[in-house]
């Protein structure tokens, strides 16, 4: 007796899986399916990925042997192409050894628009300040003081590791104008820092003696009020003067 009740119980069991596998079992296909086509999805990403990074090293080391060679021409054009079609890492490298090489032959202009495009696109952090602060360098001499601290602003109000270098830049440029209060500040600012390397403040000392020797006198608010009083006063005495000589003349 007992084996028939078990035998109609294991039949009771047979027919809920086979209710649950009727009721279930698309979804549960359908999801196996999805994660392996996952998974095959992602591991033919990343063999299509590798496969790109490898040619791209290559393509970047062929264009490097050229530069090397003497051939700039044909590693600028090599670099250029990278750069357009390449990841995003090696488009990176490849437009800042195409913007060193602008600015080896002179053309600062050329250097600071591909810095420029370095700076978007690189997915690196420490690669974009780098390329930010180049932008600068590149661009020094014919950006204001006020255009050059605009650019550099992130980099020194960011806490990157270039901020004492744009720092630096930024008093130069504000050196160059004559800015003498602005180039000051920054140069001492570098000066008193202890992450300035013995160079910079090397650098900053001798523009700081710079600035002593160049910038004008500063003047006392207060003599600057007097100077000002008195000088009106002179201005005014000759008109005096004459009106006196004038209220003399007509009482006569």
């Amino acid at each position: 007796m007992v084996d028939v009740f078990d035998e109609v119980e294991e039949e009771l069991r047979k027919e809920r899986y086979m209710q649950m596998l009727r009721s279930w079992g698309p979804w549960v296909l359908g999801a196996a399916v999805a994660v392996i086509a996952g998974v095959a999805g992602y591991q033919g990403w990343r063999a299509w990925q590798d496969n790109e990074s490898a040619q791209a090293s290559t393509r970047f080391a062929e264009a490097r042997t050229l530069h090397e060679a003497g051939q700039t021409e044909e590693a600028i054009s090599a670099y250029a192409l990278l750069a357009s079609e390449g990841p995003r890492g090696y488009a990176t490298l490849a437009l800042l050894h195409q913007a060193a090489l602008a600015s080896e032959a002179g053309n600062n202009e050329e250097a600071a628009r591909l810095y420029d495009e370095a700076v978007q696109r690189s997915p690196v952090a420490l690669v974009r300040d780098l390329a930010r602060y180049q932008s600068a360098v590149a661009g020094f001499d014919t950006l204001s003081s006020d255009d050059l601290a605009l650019r550099l602003d992130p980099l020194v109000s960011g806490g990157s590791g270039f901020a004492l270098l744009s720092r630096e830049l930024i008093g130069a440029a504000a050196l160059r104008d004559q800015r003498w209060a602005e180039a000051r500040r920054h140069y001492e600012f570098v000066q008193l820092s202890i992450d300035a390397s013995e160079a910079m403040r090397t650098r900053a000392r001798d523009a700081l003696a710079v600035i002593a020797r160049e910038a004008p006198e500063e003047v006392p608010a207060e003599e600057s009020a007097d100077e000002q009083v008195d000088a009106a006063g002179a201005a005014a005495t000759p008109d005096t003067a004459e009106a006196a000589t004038e209220e003399e003349d007509t009482v006569e």
